[in-house]
């Protein structure tokens, strides 16, 4: 079988999920990978234009004049993995499950929109019309609703059989999509997904199977690629050289939309002083961190919208330079006194933070005379010491597109009650400059002031933008058609084709 037929089987590197059931508790690159494969989205959203795709569970989406009423069509005929049909009570009740706050979703934020939303097990605002039509009422004007449902992990239907044992689907999700998984997830060695043979749908999957294997370190996944175990995988910085050495041209090397920072408990001192905020993010030079730490796998920041997002900017952050005079004085002005403190930094483990954390760390030491001390954990334990708000001091996360807007950075991340707001910022200006840019009756109109929400924040310096991210990525010779999707974040797992 040639390359670009379909059919085959490959493995592809994945680190432990958190979820994979429900879909709205999925916010993040590890369950979205497998997520992406086995549920259909509503819609998709073209990357320059914003326009709607309708190659997804929608026939159509379209609002009243004042983009407070969405009428969401679906397409007729197409079910579950299990058989049930796709209709939109499906998509009620997993809504209404998410807004819940009793169910604590890690998406509920996407539902914070809908009138009546978090006040109960019905939203006011989510009404079945009839089996193929639903009508969401919001409690403000959203020009871009439509594209934010085009996150799919966070609008995705539940089979009632789903609903009626999550536990049970969150072993072996049921899913809408081009892939179903037909085996129970194996915890930290494997997650197998199948071609559904009864798929209607318009997403692509070439290959019979996939085999997203989990490993501790990036280091050990790159092993395996080298000895043959792994067919593709995204190369870490710290193996990255090696790789290069070896692989040379081969490697498919691409920007992405994604932000590395470090977030600041603003209500903690001496985070609570925005001059040691900001006298901290200008003790750091992201440039050389990206080429002797990251071997130039990431491009600094100068914004918290990336490029190449609509709004993004290569010149919105003052504090984001690397300016050790200047971080001397911003600390002098703030009135505190280095001597004795020591800055707990805290990252999560195996994937590959250590060396860039550590190195930033050292350089804050070095121009301001804090004292440092790391504390790493795994991801899944990682998440719940920031939802506890169990920290005290700079964290790492990333962020990566759920549809391209600048909303889609500035409110998740540093507007109030933020779904990635771990900081505990909050500036009721910035808020209200989001809530007049979603209701503005232009793109233009309303990047402008998402643009001015967004330096309020980096005057505030609640994050550190750090930089943006690049990707490199290996495969073996047994498979073809290997690309990044800047859209979805992450690898076109579907369209991989298998070498037979």
């Amino acid at each position: 079988m040639p390359a670009g037929a379909a059919g085959g089987t490959y493995s592809a590197e994945l680190t432990e999920p958190t979820f994979l059931a429900p879909a709205s508790n999925c916010y993040e690159s590890e369950c979205s990978a497998v997520l992406d494969l086995i549920n259909d989205p509503l819609v998709s959203t073209d990357f320059e234009s914003g326009e709607l795709i309708y190659d997804g569970l929608a026939e159509e989406v379209s609002s009243n004049e004042d983009q407070t009423v969405w009428t969401i069509t679906l397409k007729e005929g197409r079910t579950f993995h299990n058989g049930e049909p796709i209709d939109a009570e499906s998509f009620a009740r997993a809504w209404n499950f998410s807004q819940n706050p009793k169910n604590a979703q890690a998406t509920a934020g996407f539902m914070s929109r809908i009138e009546g939303a978090g006040e109960g097990p019905e939203a006011a605002g989510i009404k079945v019309v009839d089996e193929q039509t639903l009508e969401v009422t919001l409690k403000s004007p959203f020009s871009q609703f439509g594209q934010m449902l085009s996150y799919a992990p966070a609008f995705a239907p539940i089979a009632q059989e789903c609903f009626d044992d999550v536990d049970a689907c969150n072993e072996q999700p049921i899913g809408t999509g081009a892939y179903q998984m037909t085996q129970p997830w194996a915890h930290d060695q494997q997650v197998t997904v199948e071609r559904w043979a009864d798929y209607e749908g318009e997403q692509p999957a070439m290959a019979d199977s996939v085999d997203f294997k989990m490993f501790t370190t990036p280091t050990a996944a790159y092993r395996d690629f080298q000895n043959g175990g792994l067919d593709v995988l995204s190369l870490a910085p710290e193996v990255y050289l090696q790789a290069k050495g070896t692989l040379g041209d081969a490697i498919i090397e691409k920007p992405t939309a994604s932000l590395t920072y470090l977030g600041f408990p603003v209500g903690a001192a001496p985070y609570d002083n925005k001059k040691v905020r900001q006298a901290i993010s200008m003790a750091i030079d992201r440039q050389l961190i990206v080429e002797q730490v990251l071997n130039g796998l990431a491009y600094p920041s100068t914004d918290i919208v990336t490029p190449p997002i609509p709004g993004s900017r290569d010149d919105a952050c003052e504090y984001c330079q690397f300016d050790p005079e200047r971080a001397k004085q911003l600390l002098k002005e703030s009135g505190v006194d280095p001597e004795g403190m020591t800055l707990q930094y805290y990252f999560n483990a195996g994937a590959g933070h250590d060396a860039w954390v550590e190195a930033a760390a050292r350089q804050v030491q070095e121009t301001l005379g804090f004292d440092y001390e790391l504390n790493s954990t795994e991801w899944a334990q990682y998440l719940e010491l920031l939802d506890g708000g169990d920290f005290e001091g700079p964290f790492r996360l990333g962020w990566s597109l759920d549809y391209p807007s600048p909303e889609n950075y500035i409110r998740p991340i540093v507007g109030t009650g933020g779904d990635s707001n771990y900081t505990g910022y909050s500036n009721p200006e910035l808020d209200a400059l989001v809530a007049a840019a979603d209701a503005a009756p232009s793109l233009e109109e309303a990047i402008e002031l998402y643009q001015q929400a967004g330096d309020l924040a980096l005057e505030d310096m609640p994050i550190i933008p750090m930089w943006s991210g690049g990707t490199a990525i290996a495969h073996s010779e047994e498979i073809g058609n290997v690309r990044f999707d800047v859209g979805e974040g992450e690898i076109a797992y579907g369209e991989i084709t298998v070498q037979q």
